[in-house]
């Protein structure tokens, strides 16, 4: 009973937290570049989520008819929406705003989330989404959990993602000019960094990781709905982020997996009856615990 109580909500924890992770890892990649919190980022996930199940199961959107394109090109058209989000939000709202106060970007990054809810009303209700796992099936059981492929695709995805962007911001050139952008965006344009692309480079890039977990996280779930990258994984993001360090992409992705891990390990151990809300608290606490030893976060520091 004790492995059980244990070991089944570490394996949801890590796929939960997986997915919170690439949004995290959406967030830290904005913060690094504009030092702004994208409050859109969770609708990167959902309008991801939405093209991927519309472009799965074929759709009619005024006289055009788009037949039915299987789940890997509908993975792919989700992945591609969230990019061509991120995109859209930096050119027209984030670009013409760059002079203004950080809070006045904030507020409308926030904005664009309101805006994509209620396009996402006109998308759809709910979405049942199980049948949507890009890989079927059930791998292996472990200590009485069934696990299936689609949530160690989740896992696999995280790490690369993680890993893939930590090697670009460490030792790339572009990632590196990006780091300088964000430090000194004056003496960067000097030195020929254009900033203008810089800024499309990191948005796009979240967008892209947004929809990514749009895609592989409805399968696990069962379903979607709208708003839900923002009810859903933005709070957690944000707070996996904030755990690991806002700089730090590594971060991002330890923190996404403790906060998956905490909240799991809470909702199977106590008593909601008796004590509801205990995997927020438990997450806050750990926040608090993790800001108090290390106030840059886990792995954080100034980029």
């Amino acid at each position: 009973m004790l492995g059980v109580t244990l070991v089944t909500p570490i394996i949801l924890g890590l796929v939960q937290g997986a997915g919170f992770g690439l949004v995290a890892i959406g967030l830290v990649l904005i913060y690094k570049s504009t030092r702004v919190f994208n409050f859109a980022a969770g609708e990167f996930a959902t309008l991801g989520a939405f093209a991927s199940y519309h472009f799965s199961h074929g759709f009619n959107i005024l006289f055009i008819s788009i037949p039915k394109l299987g789940l890997w090109a509908g993975a792919v058209a989700g992945i591609a929406v969230g990019a061509a989000f991120g995109l859209l939000t930096e050119r027209f709202v984030v670009r013409p705003l760059s002079n203004r106060p950080k809070v006045t970007v904030l507020v409308a990054t926030a904005a664009i989330a309101t805006t994509a809810i209620a396009l996402e009303i006109v998308l759809g209700a709910t979405k049942s989404f199980r049948s949507g796992a890009l890989v079927s099936g059930h791998p292996f059981v472990l200590q009485g959990v069934s696990l299936l492929w689609q949530e160690l695709i989740v896992i696999f995805v995280l790490v690369l993602a993680g890993v893939g962007l930590a090697i670009f911001f460490g030792y790339t050139d572009l990632g590196l000019a990006t780091l300088a952008t964000s430090q000194e965006p004056t003496a960067s344009r000097l030195m020929g960094i254009r900033l203008n692309r810089i800024s499309m480079l990191t948005w796009g890039l979240a967008g892209a990781l947004g929809g990514l977990a749009g895609v592989l996280l409805p399968p696990v779930t069962g379903s979607f709905f709208a708003a839900y990258g923002t009810t859903d994984l933005l709070i957690a993001a944000f707070t996996a982020a904030v755990l690991g360090g806002m700089t730090s992409v590594p971060g991002a992705f330890l923190g996404g997996i403790l906060v998956g891990l905490v909240q799991n390990l809470a909702l199977s151990n106590v008593d909601q009856n008796h004590f509801p809300g205990a995997p927020a608290v438990a997450v806050l606490v750990v926040l608090i615990g993790v800001l108090v030893v290390r106030p840059t976060g886990i792995l954080g520091r100034e980029a």
